[in-house]
């Protein structure tokens, strides 16, 4: 399972971000921990993929960059954590570091929870760099 998550974090960390979307289960829950304008707690496929529209929307320079995945667990409840790196450059041209890390639960290979967190000091940050 680490190879498949590995290969969709590689397309999603060249902008595709449908290869996450084709993962999830129609009825996936995502959630983005942080009161910043990225936070969310949505269900189904069309909200997840609206959630990464408004990420390319406010942060079009940033690319989510797999650092490292562990995964564990059988193929109806498969347990995978994700270190992530989140790099680019804002639109005023500030460089954007950060680090993330994803909690998933797959079942036979589908996308049912994700919960992603990111440092939401710096996230907030940038986020207020942008114009109203």
């Amino acid at each position: 399972m680490r190879s498949v998550v590995r290969r969709t974090w590689r397309k999603v960390g060249e902008g595709d971000y449908e290869a996450a979307v084709a993962m999830a289960a129609p009825d996936v829950r995502f959630r983005f921990v942080g009161d910043t304008a990225l936070g969310a707690d949505v269900r189904g496929r069309a909200a997840f993929r609206a959630w990464f529209v408004r990420f390319t929307e406010l942060l079009p320079g940033v690319r989510l960059e797999l650092v490292d995945v562990v995964a564990g667990g059988w193929p109806w409840n498969t347990r995978v954590a994700v270190c992530l790196r989140v790099v680019g450059t804002l639109r005023d041209g500030t460089p954007y570091r950060n680090v993330a890390m994803q909690w998933v639960t797959l079942r036979w290979g589908r996308m049912v929870d994700d919960v992603v967190v990111e440092d939401t000091l710096t996230l907030d940050a940038a986020l207020r760099r942008l114009p109203a």
